[in-house]
This record gives C-alpha cells, sequence and structure tokens, in this order.
C-alpha cells in the first residue's frame, strides 16, 4: 500500500517546533533523564512523517496456559492521512474505545555500539539482539529502533544539523537531561559509520502501514470501552472557544528543505510539546 496522505518533511517539524504541537521488526528507542545513546538514522530528514498514534495502548490477551494478561502496544490511528481512505475516516480506538490518539514525528534508527581508542571513538557497529523465528531457529538482526518525539525538543534540534551533515548517513550520539517539560536532546555527530551491507533494515513507510493495518487492529477488538488510559493529557494544549484547527499541507518539501534547515539552524529546545 502506498501512504499517499502520510504528512512528512523538515517543514511538519518546523511547523510544529514553532508552533508546539519479538521479531526482526522494530521496537522503540527511547532515552530516560541522563542517558546518552548512539544511533544511526535511516530516514532522510526529509521524510521524517508526522503520525496519529495511540500509544500504550493496553491489550488483553491469554497465554498458552489460558491465563489472562495484559501487553501494550503502540498504532497508527485508522483516522491519520495515511490511511483515512482505507479506513473511511474511521478508527476503532478512536470512535469505539474512546483512547485520543497524540501527534507525533517518527524516525528510524540503528542502535550503535562505540569502538574506542581511549575515550575516542574510531568505529561504530550495530547492536545486535536475538530472537527465535517461527520454526524455532534463533536468528540474530540489528536493533532497530522508531524513534517517536515532538519536533520542538527533539526532531527540529536534529535536522538543524541536515545543513552541515547527511543526517541519513551520520551516527550520533544523543543524550538526554531533564524530564517531563524540562527535557532537553543534545546531537553529537560522530566520525564513524556503521557497515549495514546485508543487515535486514526494514523501511519506515512498511512499519507504519504494519502498525496501522486491518490486521493489527483486529488485536484490539476485546479491549473495552473507557479501559484506557490517555498518555500525556496534562501537557495538551486545547483550542480556545470557538476556535478551530485546520490540518496544513506541507507544499513541496524537498524545495524548501535547504530555508527551513537554515531556519531551524542553531535554535535551542528550551521547551518541549509533548514527551513520549
Amino acid at each position: 500500500m502506498a501512504l499517499a496522505g502520510l504528512r512528512k518533511g523538515t517543514e511538519e517539524i518546523h511547523r510544529a517546533e514553532k508552533s508546539g504541537g519479538g521479531s526482526k521488526y522494530t521496537s522503540f528507542i527511547g532515552w530516560k533523564d541522563g542517558d546518552t545513546k548512539l544511533v544511526y538514522f535511516t530516514t532522510p530528514a526529509e521524510e521524517i512523517p508526522k503520525l496519529k498514534l495511540h500509544a500504550f495502548v493496553e491489550i488483553p490477551y491469554e497465554d498458552e496456559d489460558g491465563n489472562e494478561l495484559t501487553r501494550y502496544d503502540t498504532l497508527v490511528c485508522r483516522k491519520d492521512p495515511a490511511f483515512r481512505e482505507e479506513s473511511g475516516n474511521t478508527c476503532d480506538l478512536c470512535d469505539r474505545v474512546g483512547h485520543a490518539p497524540t501527534e507525533k514525528f517518527v524516525a528510524l534508527a540503528v542502535e550503535l555500539e562505540a569502538v574506542k581508542d581511549g575515550k575516542k571513538i574510531k568505529g561504530v557497529n550495530p547492536v545486535m539482539r536475538s530472537y527465535e523465528d517461527r520454526e524455532g531457529n534463533e536468528v540474530e538482526v540489528p536493533q532497530v529502533g522508531l524513534v517517536v518525539q515532538a519536533a520542538r525538543n527533539f526532531f527540529a534540534p536534529l535536522i538543524a544539523w541536515d545543513s552541515r551533515v547527511d543526517l541519513a548517513g551520520t551516527s550520533f550520539e544523543v543524550e538526554r537531561q531533564g524530564a517531563s517539560t524540562d527535557t532537553k536532546y543534545f546531537f553529537f555527530p560522530v566520525d564513524a559509520k556503521p557497515d549495514l551491507e546485508g543487515l535486514d533494515i526494514p523501511e519506515l513507510e512498511d512499519v507504519i502501514e504494519r502498525m496501522g493495518s486491518e490486521e493489527k487492529y483486529e488485536q484490539v477488538a476485546n479491549v473495552q470501552p473507557g479501559s484506557q488510559k490517555q498518555w500525556g493529557d496534562s501537557n495538551k494544549k486545547k483550542p480556545g472557544k470557538g476556535r478551530k484547527t485546520k490540518p496544513q499541507d506541507s507544499g513541496d518539501l524537498r524545495s524548501q528543505f535547504e530555508k527551513i534547515a537554515q531556519d531551524v539552524k542553531g535554535r535551542k529546545a528550551s521547551e518541549e510539546t509533548e514527551e513520549y
């Protein structure tokens, strides 16, 4: 499926920054206060999409012994422009369960480990992890993760680097300082590139398609209305009385990218919209 309605690019990130808005597949890469992680983004700056996400949905299920358990999952809202035509602008989590989505930007990254000579990084290797496939064979794959963050304190300062280095071709040490509304992220490019040849690196659109697919939503059939905690509600800014919001067209992203990147360059990440 071609996700024709996928909202992506640096103009979307710049606009949001100003307004405040077990398998081989991906997990998520996140940072806690004080964390530093070495990552290699595979998504070009102009291809970073904005998505409506249902985050941390509690999904009940039974294990092989019949025990009732709960797991957490994140799904792309079926009312997101990427799926609106396919879904007829309906979403089970929105319409039946009453779980409101939040808007975030997403990119794919490979988590790395450094090869050091003293304190100097002289090389990087992808972090590998093992999983058991359907045939019971142990398979080793790179740790590829979906980075889900706001524009203002993460992706806006990140794309500022794209005017100096190739964002989807540079390793970064990413450091988080603070928590909640005080969170800031700092990006330090590393002069070393991982060798990913022959490794199974998924495409971002394939991951998004899976996260918003009809098959994915079959898993939430047993989720009861009103049963879900709404994450991030305390930070949401609601329109004032009588004010309406409307979607904005991202325009020709590639032709405007250079201007946008320069505009964002050097901007301090002093505020945060919502922390995923």
